[in-house]
């Protein structure tokens, strides 16, 4: 069992920003970045704060990192959590909230390592796995001649392999890679001190585990090799690459809002962060969305991957790209994909495996039945089960019912040299198993059934032969929204994702200790991408008017291409995919530009969303002609209520709900120079309020001249929600809940003796949410039912749990038997112990959009008697 400590949470204070909570409880006991007015308070406080404050000697207060910027001036500080006072961490924040030169104090996060796939496939010679004709970069760069000359991408990530041939071959001035830095060092995991220096190699070698994330994504932006036929988007920008990550494990935001304000002060066009944390809110309150924002006002386009976490359903688009001022990204499928394959007697046909494990010593040779009765649904669960006929050859085994590491292991306890695994349902099998002995590989389920129907009728020994090097193939769901990707909104309903590119089956470069080249799939793929069609925009208007970075953002947006759902003609939706995938050379060179870009017409309880204006501005040379249409798209379904109720469905799944649009012009002209404005009012779809589906669709400006000097359609995104959001619950059924150390569960029927003197002995309260709170009150009360305090703060802005994963719950909070008194708005007094007697908790969760006045707009839970004694 592990719980966090909820004194250190203890404090209410209007300096103290609690920011928003991630669903995987991220904030890191006893760190804190404290924010500065100026830079003068930032130097004074380093250099005068330990001999002015006896108090830090005691709780060993230490400099972890310093930021002085224009934007943002600050320390963040490590409380030492083993101090003899029970309420160092509080007595310690007293003593900085109480200096007037201290602006803000933020609890420091951390924020995970990406997670994508990855498969090593060695060089290819094929142009066709590059996706640049499907966004238009191919034409910008064959007619435009347009290659990022003269723009700076900068590139937060995981460390740059700059010595491969297609980065530039080395660091600095002359080079591709001209600037850099690494916050962190190899050994930095998010949990121990950094060591930073001026190289940001990625250097980790094969058996560190490190990915080659960041060499990934800078090939994509950026890179470009002759000799195999590879051309990035932005193939003549130069890159820099702040390291934020070391050889594995996470980092804190405080290292990622330096390294933000590094790539700013370095100059840089363009930042891409492929990182974040599944949390929905947009709030500015967190010190790194606010620092996008400043960054973004400045000029410089900060675009951050919206996360992998599509299969979770709703609210599920990450920070910090859900900034206001971040250009969230989206992934869509490639259209080709080099995948491995091997032939085999008896079929006439290849067969596309995936690696399961390390394929290197997988030679060609024999494949058999790996059971004795081969297509059960047991296959090769048990030793006594395995053909004797595999010894010394490739068995081929059916998943199903055990581990494929047990299925693994005793095929190769009977003398197998290697084994394919064969999905047991319809479709491809991509199988992880590692920490075996022989080599594994993963095919389709009717690939399986037909190897084995051949091995069954030969009378000869069926043999494999396996083409490692890979062949180009095409995707079958080319061109539509990735699964994994992260589905909006935000939880304020505000428009995330913003825009797509390519993410799924990504070739890129790959560092040198990963055989230089592979293929990746992710948004962490899909924002580079992105940042890389930035820089090609800012090399075609750099001699033109200084555009904002809202002005570019909505250029691509205007004209990007809506992806349709797979094997359908519908139109995905908004909440997948934003505006659509990024399309180029149209972004560029067309004249015509709407503002806004997106649309939200929140939920149908709030009126004031239901008109809202569009401004189409024609900068171009001729006069254009535009009807409007309301491109419906497929709605959304985010729960199921007679099997689930409002537990978020995972995925969640397409339904039909069309909502109609009145424009007050339906057609208009509009000659060089001139503006028109459009309303839009929305009727929502006529559906169960109750269901809370989410419609969507593009208002499509269609053009009346198309041609070579003719303008082309755009299109602006919308959404709405069906139904009150404040309606929905937000405590999950049985939740939340008082545990001990063993896990035995009190209901509020139950009584929880709390003895103080035993080491162990303190309640635990369990958090689980099935929609997004901007505040969750955690009070205290006595035997008569009164409110005498607060026993946790800091739960505000928290993300909704999933079915499974980090996310499963909120965080479990071991109360220390103290309190914050009610009314309290400030440090003077600690936390203080409460006498022995019989209390309760009562956690209060307000509603999504609800107004917190309201006493409605809460929900409220109260634990049963908790008995206090000494």
């Amino acid at each position: 069992m592990t719980a966090e400590a909820a004194s250190s949470l203890k404090i209410n204070h209007p300096k103290f920003i609690k920011g928003s909570a991630s669903s995987s409880g991220s904030t890191v006991p006893g760190r804190y970045i404290v924010r500065f007015k100026d830079s003068k308070s930032t130097n004074e406080f380093t250099q005068t704060y330990f001999k002015k404050n006896k108090a830090s000697k005691k709780h060993k207060l230490k400099i972890k990192e310093t930021i002085k910027h224009d934007f943002f001036n600050a320390v963040s500080v490590d409380i030492d959590a083993n101090a003899t006072d029970d309420n160092h961490v509080t007595s310690t924040l007293k003593n900085i909230l109480d200096q007037a030169d201290v602006e803000y104090v933020y609890p420091v996060r951390t924020l995970p390592r990406p997670k994508v796939t990855v498969e090593s496939v060695g060089k290819s010679k094929e142009p066709t796995v590059l996706p640049h004709a499907m966004t238009q970069v191919d034409k910008v760069h064959s007619e435009l001649k347009k290659k990022g000359k003269g723009i700076l991408v900068g590139v937060l990530d995981t460390g740059i392999d700059y010595n491969h041939p297609a980065l530039g071959g080395g660091f600095g001035k002359g080079f591709k890679v001209i600037k850099g830095y690494d916050l962190v060092g190899d050994a930095y995991t998010g949990q121990n001190t950094p060591k930073p220096d001026d190289d940001p190699l990625d250097n980790c070698g094969a058996d560190s585990g490190a990915s080659g994330h960041g060499t990934h994504v800078s090939g994509i932006i950026a890179g470009y090799d002759k000799a195999t036929n590879f051309t990035g988007v932005a193939p003549e920008a130069n890159l820099g690459m702040w390291r934020v990550f070391g050889c594995d494990g996470q980092v804190t935001n405080d290292i990622v809002i330096k390294a933000l304000l590094m790539a700013y002060d370095a100059g840089c066009d363009v930042i891409n962060l492929s990182l974040g944390e599944t949390n929905a809110w947009s709030v500015t309150t967190d010190a790194e969305a606010d620092v996008v924002s400043q960054i973004a006002k400045k000029g410089v386009s900060v675009v951050i991957s919206a996360g992998n976490s599509g299969a979770q359903g709703i609210y599920t688009v990450g920070q910090p790209s859900t900034s206001p001022g971040a250009f969230s990204v989206a992934s869509i499928e490639n259209s080709y994909y080099i995948s491995k394959d091997l032939t085999a007697t008896g079929i006439n046909h290849s067969i596309l495996y995936t690696n399961s494990n390390d394929d290197s010593s997988l030679e060609d040779g024999a494949v058999v039945a790996g059971d004795k009765n081969p297509g059960n649904s047991e296959e090769a669960c048990t030793a006594a089960a395995i053909n004797p006929e595999v010894k010394g050859k490739i068995a081929l085994i059916k998943r199903g019912t055990c581990a494929f590491a047990d299925k693994v292991n005793n095929a190769a306890g009977a003398g197998a040299v290697g084994v394919v695994i064969y999905n047991n349902v319809a479709g491809a099998l991509t199988a992880s198993v590692p920490g075996v002995t022989v080599p594994v590989v993963s095919i389709s389920n009717a690939d399986g059934k037909e190897l084995l129907a051949a091995i069954q009728k030969s009378k000869d020994a069926v043999e494999l032969k396996f083409n490692k090097k890979g062949s180009v193939q095409p995707i079958e769901n080319a061109g539509t929204v990735s699964t994994f990707s992260s589905v909006g909104a935000s939880a304020e309903l505000n428009f995330k994702p913003n825009i797509a590119g390519i993410g799924g089956n990504v070739y890129s470069t790959m560092p040198t200790y990963l055989d230089s080249w592979g293929v990746m799939s992710g948004t962490s793929m899909a924002a580079p991408y992105v940042a890389g069609s930035v820089a090609l925009y800012l090399e075609a208007v750099k001699n033109s008017n200084k555009q904002s970075i809202a002005y570019i953002n909505e250029q691509f947006q205007n004209y990007a291409a809506p992806a349709k759902v797979y094997n359908s003609k519908t139109i995905d939706s908004p909440l997948r995919q934003g505006a659509g995938l990024v399309q180029v050379y149209d972004t560029i060179t067309q004249g015509v530009h709407i503002s806004p870009a997106q649309i939200s017409f929140n939920d149908t309880a709030t009126s004031k969303y239901r008109t809202q204006t569009i401004t189409i501005t024609n900068h171009g040379h001729q006069t254009v002609q535009y009807e409007l249409v309301n491109d419906v798209t497929t709605a959304i379904s985010p729960y199921d209520l007679k099997e689930s109720g409002y537990t978020p469905l995972e995925p969640a799944i397409n339904s039909v709900a069309a909502a109609k649009l009145r424009f007050s012009k339906k057609t208009f002209r509009l000659s060089p120079g001139h503006s028109q404005k459009v309303k839009i009012t929305v009727t929502p779809p006529k559906i169960n309020p109750k269901e809370h589906v989410m419609y969507g669709g593009f208002i499509h400006l269609k053009t009346k001249h198309h041609g070579k000097n003719g303008s082309i359609d755009l299109r602006v995104p919308y959404f709405g929600v069906v139904g009150s959001q404040k309606t929905l619950p937000i405590f999950d059924d049985g939740f939340p809940t008082i545990i001990d150390v063993n896990s035995k569960e009190y209901s509020t029927d139950d009584t929880f003796v709390y003895d103080r003197s035993k080491k162990y002995g303190f309640p635990i309260s369990v958090l689980r949410l099935l929609t997004p709170s901007a505040k969750i009150k955690a009070e205290l009360l006595d035997s008569k039912k009164k409110v005498i305090g607060e026993f946790l703060t800091g739960l505000e802005y928290v993300g909704r749990n999933f079915l499974s994963g980090e996310g499963q719950v909120y965080s479990q909070y071991a109360w220390d038997g103290t309190y914050v008194p009610a009314g309290f708005s400030g440090v003077e007094s600690l936390p203080i112990a409460v006498p022995a007697g019989t209390y309760s908790f009562r956690f209060s969760a307000l509603k999504n959009l609800g107004n917190p006045k309201d006493k409605k707009d809460w929900e409220t839970w109260t634990s049963g008697p908790i008995v206090v004694k000494n």
